[in-house]
């Protein structure tokens, strides 16, 4: 009896122990528990990067293929005990962990479509879809935008709720279905105004904080640049001598062209001939000219054109295929009015730039991340319409604060002098015009001494030691979507409760071989499960 006794009370001062260590490391005990779940992490990444979601022509609800992933994603969060919920129309689904009835809730705001592919040929590290790892990255699309940091969440808020935390808030892991748009599609930022609309209907509920991984570095983003966009339906007048009979360049209107392709049509097999030759020999002077296959069939000429693809917020990482191709097309009918439009468009673009020189708008640098970037994203010819979208970003005026030796444009100056350049070109610009230029707002700006990038600074402090001066980015994100939203009957805004933070080693988001660390993805998780526990009022 004596030694049951003796076995009972060391077993109570071993649990007491373990309580008392527990509580002076539960940082620790997430860094461990999240170690020991790295590879099925990185499995579970590489199975949601294997399958194919993007809204490529979906105008409605979003395309069957980002239906199955949401599906699967929330199947994950089910079986690691967290509750669940699908909207209907597969706008959106999130998982969530913590007291029921705790009253406030925080998010996490991430997304499982994807920009498309694009040229297959340009994946030289592994397929698209294959998810293979290669000198420890995982290569895939949407390995780093945005499944992968939306994996790491949920591993995050697993090692939370495996390590017995207790916490004061609500932790809501949200999945979108339509963050990056095609070009194509029409559903634009439909999951986040859905849940908008539910909230003001008293159906959902307002986070009182979080964060979007969806900027790609664990600096907090203090400025999401936002954008001017070029829109043009140019109607082709008849022929003179040689028709334009297809064009198609670009996948997404935020991501740099790296393919385009032309077919005209010639009076007959000999003029067709001659026009090949001329055009190869103009694309003989280029320096792009190995990325240009020129061939007469019969009658027609086909251009294949390649350029190098990247997301529009980093375009002059990219070469757009989309403008090489006008620079030939302009050579090919300077009588036709085809010829005409790609003379005027490449002359305002410019080929294998993006900095908005002959728009008027240079300013900045890539370093400082408060450069202006310029992306004609989408060209395309249907029914007798020459099409193009261009993107335009920028930072505003709140990039004083970080180079205060520049004094940054606003939107509405960058907007009108975007007008003046496409005006003075002879393009009808206008609302109701041939050419029409929208947006040119003050992009998302958050305090530097807001709670919610002091909270994020000091999570990622703790776990590096480090500590990271708030960003400009290139890329606007979920974080910024409900800003201006009225949140209560008297008309207070949400405001700045979202911020775009993580997740750090990832490469090339929207181009050919997007990757992301296993590293970086282990050590991105458990940064935002500090996060997720700090914000979430972890009782210690």
């Amino acid at each position: 009896m004596k030694a049951v006794r003796v076995l009972l009370v060391a077993a109570v001062m071993a649990l007491c122990g373990a309580s008392v260590l527990f509580a002076a490391s539960w940082e620790a005990e997430l860094d461990r528990r999240i170690a020991g779940d790295a590879d099925a992490m990185v499995g579970t990444v590489q199975e949601l990067v294997r399958m194919k979601s993007y809204n490529h022509g979906s105008p409605v609800t979003p395309a069957e293929d980002v239906k199955k992933v949401l599906d699967r994603t929330l199947e994950i969060g089910e079986q690691m005990g967290f509750r669940v919920y699908k909207h209907p129309e597969y706008r959106f689904g999130y998982v969530e962990f913590g007291p029921e009835d705790a009253p406030e809730m925080i998010m996490s705001l991430a997304h499982l479509d994807t920009v498309p592919e694009g040229n297959l040929d340009l994946w030289t590290l592994g397929g698209p879809f294959e998810a293979k790892i290669v000198d420890g990255k995982i290569i895939g699309r949407g390995t780093w935008d945005d499944k992968g940091p939306a994996v790491a969440s949920m591993y995050a808020l697993k090692a939370i709720n495996d390590a017995g935390l207790k916490l004061t808030r609500r932790v809501r892991l949200f999945f979108g279905t339509s963050e990056d748009g095609s070009g194509d599609d029409g559903l634009g930022w439909s999951c986040v105004e859905e849940y908008a609309k539910m909230c003001k209907e008293g159906a959902e509920e307002w986070p009182a904080m979080g964060f979007s991984p969806d900027s790609g570095s664990f600096a907090v983003t203090y400025i999401e640049k936002t954008g001017v966009n070029v829109e043009g339906k140019l109607p082709l007048e008849a022929p003179v001598s040689v028709a334009l009979v297809s064009l198609k360049g670009g996948s997404a209107r935020n991501a740099v062209s790296d393919q385009c392709n032309a077919v005209l049509e010639a009076a007959d097999e000999a003029a067709a001939s001659a026009l090949a030759e001329s055009l190869l020999e103009a694309a003989a002077g280029q320096p792009w000219k190995d990325d240009v296959k020129i061939r007469a069939e019969g009658k027609n000429v086909h251009i294949d054109v390649i350029g190098v693809a990247a997301h529009s917020g980093e375009a002059w990482k990219g070469r757009s295929a989309n403008v090489r191709t006008l620079w030939l097309l302009s050579k090919a009918g300077p009588e036709e009015s085809w010829g005409k439009y790609a003379e005027r468009l490449a002359s305002l673009i410019e080929v294998d730039t993006a900095d908005g020189e002959a728009l008027g708008i240079k300013q900045g640098n890539y370093e400082d991340d408060d450069n202006i970037t310029v992306n004609m994203g989408l060209v395309g010819l249907k029914d007798g319409i020459l099409g193009f979208h261009v993107n335009i970003r920028y930072p505003d005026s709140g990039a004083d604060l970080k180079v205060p030796d520049v004094k940054h444009y606003t939107g509405q100056q960058i907007k009108d002098r975007v007008v003046l350049a496409f005006e003075g070109k002879g393009f009808q610009v206008g609302d109701d015009k041939e050419v029409k230029v929208t947006g040119g707002g003050k992009p998302y700006t958050i305090p530097w001494d807001s709670e919610i990038v002091v909270a994020l600074r000091e999570a990622y402090r703790g776990v590096t030691g480090k500590d990271l001066e708030p960003i400009i980015t290139y890329g606007g994100t979920y974080a910024s979507a409900w800003s201006k939203e009225p949140v209560d009957d008297k008309g207070t805004l949400f405001g700045y409760r979202m911020a775009a933070w993580g997740i750090d080693g990832g490469t090339g988001m929207h181009e050919p071989n997007e990757s992301l660390s296993v590293n970086g993805l282990i050590e991105g998780t458990k940064i935002l499960a500090r996060a997720m526990a700090v914000l979430g009022g972890v009782e210690e």
